[in-house]
């Protein structure tokens, strides 16, 4: 069975024209493990799947979503309601933290998240940068947050800012579950 996160890399690349070798080329990753992703016989890091989703210019967290990320366009709507219950999900590989996107989508100038993970749960393995700035809130329990390779321990009722820019990930420390709330702009999942 095919992750959700990894569904649509192969038509996402076919739509853009864009070979398995030129993909290898771009993300520095072989054409052999590419193909076994678009198969869901590999499982990435979240670093592999960050290194294509650039390539592809989609969002990391269209690729999991019910919606196209190959859809074009977006139709204008005074507001837009997320019902409870309705809210897309995104799990990690190899992870148990569960992600929920709380904007209708990711086709906005802000994504908002709220992430629960169990303790000892990172939000990915190798560090991440990305253009934008993250902003974020602990709800209950600790949160580990590090950028720039400073090292941020954080509390219930703590929050934090930073440029996406910097190297950073996030690790739940503690006897208890962590449930922080994002706001990312722009979307970069």
């Amino acid at each position: 069975m095919i992750h959700p996160i990894l569904k649509n890399i192969k038509d996402v690349r076919k739509s853009k024209k864009i070979t398995l070798s030129d993909l290898a080329e771009k993300t520095g990753i072989s054409i052999n493990y590419l193909s076994r992703m678009e198969n869901g016989k590999a499982n990435p890091s979240i670093g592999a799947i960050k290194k294509v989703t650039d390539v592809l210019e989609i969002q990391f967290m269209a690729l999991g979503s019910d919606e196209s990320p190959i859809a074009a366009g977006n139709k204008k709507k005074k507001a837009e309601v997320v019902r409870k219950g309705n809210h897309k999900m995104l799990m990690y590989p190899k992870s148990k933290t569960v992600n929920y996107l709380l904007t209708p989508d990711l086709q906005r100038k802000l994504e908002v998240i709220l992430s629960d993970a169990f303790p000892g749960e990172s939000s990915v393995e190798e560090y991440l940068s990305h253009e934008g700035e993250e902003f974020g809130y602990i709800m209950e329990g600790r949160l580990e947050v590090t950028v720039g390779g400073e090292v941020y321990t954080l509390e219930e009722g703590d929050s934090i800012y930073f440029s996406s820019e910097q190297p950073h990930r996030l690790e739940s420390i503690g006897d208890v579950p962590c449930k922080s709330f994002w706001v990312i702009t722009p979307p970069s999942f």
